[in-house]
């Protein structure tokens, strides 16, 4: 077996995220007072550890963890007697492969078949020696290779920067019907930051403006679609999200020569400062739920509308359907995440308590109530704000809302709490987005959205 014997630094330093305890190599950098707070997020470098170890990523692995019990629930993966072959393609340390198999209620994980790869030795003797009571295969080697052995179900890519390279493996060797996770951390590339990058990489070009990282998840959606098309596979997003230093998509792959055909009706083009004619063209598409009144700060137009290259105002090729699906957004609740993911349990009658089946791992990191505290507000962050948007998961509109004084006449952004709750009232669709900056969806027309901002203030 690769990297087979004890790491001579063992056990090294443990830590325990979600409810997985873990071993490290011992870290060779001191962590600020922050870092030590939200238990070891530091560096995710060679420098800090010789294994790579990402502890800022610990909150897409806990909504990984709640994909996937969701998406075995739901039937998606097939009957409750078939297996789930399941490929953590870049394991790293095997943490996600480790929370898949620790966390997962037991009548799912006795389905999964969970085989993790990398090229580093070192790292996958760690991942060996962590998980010798898991039920996790781990091979040494290319996945690119690897992946084209057998049909997944599941396909977790989290590479060092672009996913690009790994694409038309992962996608070759899907099931029937399967879900792949896919993370970039080349966010300068896929947000126009880098703007040669975005070009080499992803034949597109990004405007470097407050719709940045969204267009930039679009960017890495077509990206895939447009690869999985060419394998006579059609995607659809399940979630997607972006933090801080990365990018990270959820899709259904589902084999349809019929659905790769219809590729380009679900391609096209964000522009800033559109004209009245690509309004009214956005309209038309079912691609602007803000109706086509003018001024308005941005709109998504089809694959079809003529684009002057030289235009600075535009993006793209970009996905222009929906980032995710409702019922996944649904299912990211905090009551899930910690029922599966955190190692106490909360009541009314005492308060924070020890859950009995993990005081053995509350024990082992010596762990008090103020750290059990602290492990609760991570997983309640990683999910925080997901499920507020599943009434929206259809709406393209993302409405900043530093935005609106510019088209109104107010003396700044209105309270944006507030301002979804009066568009509410009015009738329409609205949820806070979970966004760097304050942002709202909402299918209200715009000038209702400039009338309900102005009325904030009186």
């Amino acid at each position: 077996m690769p990297g087979a014997g004890i790491p001579d630094e063992w056990p090294g330093e443990r830590v325990l995220e979600g409810r997985t305890i873990h071993h490290l190599p011992p870290a060779t950098g001191k962590l600020t007072d922050e870092q030590l707070e939200r238990h070891g997020k530091g560096p995710a470098s060679k420098e800090h550890r010789t294994v790579f170890h990402n502890p800022a990523m610990a909150g897409c692995r806990t909504r990984s963890v709640l994909l996937l019990d969701h998406m075995m629930q739901s039937g998606w993966l097939g009957p409750d007697d078939r297996p789930v072959r399941a490929l953590d393609a870049l394991c790293a340390s095997g943490i996600r492969a480790r929370r898949w198999a620790n966390e997962l209620p037991q009548n799912k994980m006795k389905r999964l078949e969970i085989t993790a790869t990398d090229l580093d030795g070192e790292a996958l003797q760690w991942a060996i020696a962590n998980s010798s009571d898991d039920d996790i295969h781990f091979r040494e080697g290319d996945v690119r290779q690897i992946m084209l052995e057998a049909g997944w179900q599941w396909i977790d890519i989290d590479p060092y920067g672009s996913p690009v390279r790994f694409l038309d493996s992962a996608l070759q060797s899907t099931g029937r019907r399967s879900v792949m996770e896919i993370t970039a951390t080349d966010t300068a590339a896929l947000t126009g930051s880098s703007s040669t990058a975005c070009l080499r990489r992803y034949g597109a070009r990004i405007r470097t403006d407050d719709w940045a990282h969204d267009s930039g998840l679009r960017l890495l959606l077509a990206t895939v679609a447009k690869t999985a098309a060419t394998h006579d596979r059609n995607i659809e997003p399940l979630l997607s999200s972006w933090d801080s230093h990365h990018l990270r998509i959820s899709i259904r792959v589902i084999r349809s020569i019929e659905g790769a055909n219809t590729i380009q009706d679900k391609l096209g083009w964000r522009v800033v400062d559109p004209s009245p004619e690509e309004l009214i063209a956005s309209c038309a598409a079912g691609l602007h739920p803000n109706g086509d009144a003018y001024p308005q700060p941005q709109c998504l137009l089809p694959m079809d509308h003529p684009v002057d290259a030289s235009d600075k105002r535009f993006s793209g090729p970009l996905w222009v359907g929906p980032l995710h699906d409702a019922q996944i957004l649904d299912a990211m609740t905090e009551e899930r995440a910690l029922e599966l993911c955190w190692v106490g349990k909360i009541t009314k009658e005492e308060g924070l308590i020890e859950n009995p089946r993990d005081s053995e791992s509350i024990q082992a990191m010596n762990w008090k109530s103020r750290d059990l505290e602290y492990a609760r507000r991570a997983i309640i962050r990683s999910v925080k704000g997901f499920q507020e948007e599943a009434e929206l998961a259809d709406v393209a509109s993302l409405i900043i809302t530093d935005s609106l004084p510019a088209y109104g006449n107010m003396p700044g952004p209105p309270s944006i709490r507030g301002f979804v709750d009066r568009l509410i009232e009015r009738g329409y669709r609205a949820a806070v987005a979970r966004w760097e900056k304050p942002a709202i969806r909402t299918d209200a027309p715009w000038p209702v959205i400039i009338e309900v901002a102005e009325s904030s203030f009186d």
